[in-house]
């Protein structure tokens, strides 16, 4: 068994490590799915899934449900709120997304302006009274439940947060990787020991994942800028592997969970490049919709449909979900829809995609499941 270990990443003076063998399947295919997907490996590719997806998927990951296009109407002004903290969480990681973009180096200065960005009017009295020029000066406590009788973990001694932030920004900027995988691993690595150091008393984890995202556009690994998606599919799940890094120091599932959640997201958005090039471009409401149907298991109904989109967003009537999301690709030929439910007391019915708008390649779509049965 080939063991890595990440000779600069301790946790209680004992390094994480990574068992090489054990990742390998899920790195050569991602490798194998990224050969010729030339628009994936773009600039352009990241930019148009920032904004808004990634800012949506972001925030979902802490619990905060704002639609995409909702998130599209704030940023270019087009709607008007009084919840203050619920628009500063929104333009921040969008200010903080354009910082990221102008590949400044990764250091602890220009991390610092990233989080000023992201935590400017979020942060309370005592936060901001207790803040060094850095890091925080003083405990800080990281809740994972809800239930009281689950203990907190604690941050590290704040008297270490710059050695071990030191560490953490030699191991991103110096560690040397032959792929883009590697490089998205890296990332991923880092950002957990962000979490584990938890170097300020709130925003760590939109600061680590965006810190994570910075890496990736600094290195060109533009495909993994997604990696926010996968999350927010299965957050328990993602909570759970973190806190077994920081209990067994073994990052090896947690670096295979972040992988499938990665190429899943990267076979939908194979999947709506194609519907797209036939049926022309689409709004971001459609856009949302397709990742929703694609992230959907089993049969599709509108009721299937409607409960998943309430799931990860503000309530919506049944009604306003068919008529906003799925009307719109009935009209474009995208959405076939098929016979009604046997239970149907309004208008629910199966539905699936119209196979004409995309031709897969079965050696690309691994991950994720198509129905195509005639209802």
């Amino acid at each position: 068994m080939k063991k890595h270990t990440c000779t600069s990443l301790y946790i209680d003076n004992i390094p994480i490590y990574v068992i090489d063998d054990e990742i390998k399947p899920l790195k050569e295919e991602l490798e194998s799915f990224l050969d010729g997907m030339d628009y994936m490996k773009s600039k352009e590719f990241s930019l148009n899934t920032l904004f808004p997806h990634e800012i949506q998927a972001n925030n979902i990951i802490e619990g905060y449900q704002d639609d995409a296009s909702f998130i599209d109407a704030i940023i270019h002004h087009t709607v008007k709120i009084n919840d203050e903290k619920r628009k500063k969480r929104i333009l921040n990681l969008y200010r903080g997304y354009k910082y990221i973009f102008e590949g400044k180096d990764i250091n602890e200065d220009t991390l610092r302006h990233l989080y000023k960005i992201l935590s400017e009017g979020l942060l309370d009295t005592y936060d901001l009274r207790h803040m060094g020029k850095y890091y925080r000066q003083a405990p800080v406590y990281i809740y994972y439940s809800s239930n009281i009788g689950i203990a907190p973990d604690e941050g590290v001694d704040y008297h270490l947060i710059r050695e071990k932030m030191q560490l953490l920004l030699a191991f991103l900027n110096e560690t040397p990787t032959d792929c883009l995988t590697d490089t998205f691993l890296v990332s991923q690595l880092a950002k957990i020991y962000f979490y584990y150091i938890h170097p300020y008393f709130d925003i760590n984890g939109r600061t680590a994942r965006t810190t994570a995202m910075w890496h990736l556009l600094n290195k060109e690994a533009y495909p993994f800028i997604i990696f926010n998606r996968g999350i927010q599919l299965a957050k328990q799940e993602y909570y759970k592997v973190i806190r077994d890094v920081k209990k067994y120091r073994n990052a090896t599932f947690f670096l295979n969970y972040m992988m499938i959640g990665v190429k899943k997201e990267l076979e939908k958005e194979y999947i709506i490049d194609m519907i797209t090039q036939s049926s022309g471009k689409l709004s971001t409401l459609e856009y949302q919709t397709l990742q929703y149907i694609l992230s959907m298991r089993g049969e599709w109904t509108y009721y299937d449909f409607a409960s998943y989109y309430n799931h990860a967003n503000d309530k919506k009537s049944r009604p306003e979900v068919i008529q906003t999301m799925i009307e719109p690709l009935i009209d474009k030929g995208i959405i076939i829809p098929g016979r009604t439910t046997k239970c149907s007391k309004e208008q629910n019915r199966f539905f699936t995609l119209n196979e004409a708008k995309y031709e897969i390649d079965p050696d690309k779509v691994k991950r994720i499941s198509l129905v195509t049965k005639d209802h």
